[in-house]
């Protein structure tokens, strides 16, 4: 066994772990849109494995086209990660946007809160002003 192949096992087995890390964090976040990202992360990682397979299958007896399969499963790797971070930030940005908004929508509900307790506040000064001119009339 030359040193290549001993390289390729290891990476393997990182691989390997990396999809169980990965199938972990999908159990836990499996609803939602970060839950879609990390299932598309898990596919990712599963060609990842795929292509160690194919790269460890050609260092032990050399086939011409494995090199071809193992680019295919290298750039479905990387597209499916680049799909899965978008969505990901798209999420985060969404939930960013939306909080932003909320926050103008409450600040405008508390000026308009304020703006009628300030005119309920004032109908009741001058309430009470009329009373007591009414009660002072009647003691004069």
């Amino acid at each position: 066994m030359n040193t290549e192949a001993f390289i390729d096992i290891i990476l393997l087995i990182f691989v390997l772990l990396a999809l169980s890390f990965g199938v972990r964090l999908y159990s836990l976040l499996r609803t939602g849109e970060l839950g879609r990202s990390w299932q598309f992360i898990v596919w990712g990682v599963i060609l990842l494995v795929l292509r160690e397979i194919l790269r460890l299958g050609n260092q032990l007896s050399p086939i011409p086209n494995f090199l071809l399969f193992e680019k295919v499963c290298e750039a479905g790797f990387a597209i499916l990660l680049c799909y899965a971070l978008w969505r990901q930030w798209s999420a985060f940005n969404f939930l960013h946007t939306r909080r932003k908004k909320k926050m103008q929508w409450d600040k405008f509900a508390k000026s308009i809160a304020s703006f009628t307790e300030q005119q309920v506040s004032e109908t009741k000064e001058s309430e009470a002003e009329k009373e007591w001119r009414e009660q002072w009339y009647r003691k004069v």
